[in-house]
């Protein structure tokens, strides 16, 4: 079941993102110490700001439109005992599914390029990686690249 959530919901964002957080700090542009301290407040902000996806078994994926034809994919997590279950294949589709309506053409993932297991499954997804590598800010050691897809068109 994936489940989108709302500002209602902003304390289960938290708790998965930090979860998210603590299993995998490698995967993510951001950090356990950034994220840790953000109130209440910054949570439902960053809730509603964005399209959040939650699936069961745990699973979380943020969906944000970038510009008018093109939508973010970003937070990708599936729990280490939910990963192979195709968790993250349904995340992709309910953020799909929600850009298409917002009227996006594309969708795009930002990944590291040391990320085996990330690359493997935007590939499986028909994503196509950009040519252009970017030093990360968080660990100059490591780059990432964009990934991305066009999407169907809207049907009437």
């Amino acid at each position: 079941m994936i489940q989108r959530l709302d500002a209602d919901d902003a304390a289960l964002l938290r708790d998965v993102r930090l979860r998210a957080l603590r299993a995998d700090p490698d995967a993510f542009g951001s950090t356990l110490d950034r994220e840790l301290p953000l109130d209440a407040a910054a949570w439902r902000e960053r809730v509603t700001g964005s399209a959040w996806f939650l699936s069961h078994p745990l699973g979380l994926v943020c969906g944000a439109v970038e510009e008018p034809s093109r939508v973010a994919l970003s937070g990708l997590w599936v729990s280490p005992t939910a990963r192979g279950t195709g968790q993250a294949r349904r995340l992709v589709s309910a953020v799909e599914d929600w850009a298409v309506a917002q009227g996006a053409t594309a969708v795009v993932a930002r990944v590291f390029d040391d990320n085996a297991a990330a690359t493997a499954l935007w590939t499986s997804l028909g994503f196509v990686a950009d040519d252009v590598t970017v030093v990360s800010r968080r660990d100059p050691t490591r780059t990432w690249r964009a990934w991305s897809r066009p999407l169907p068109a809207l049907s009437a």
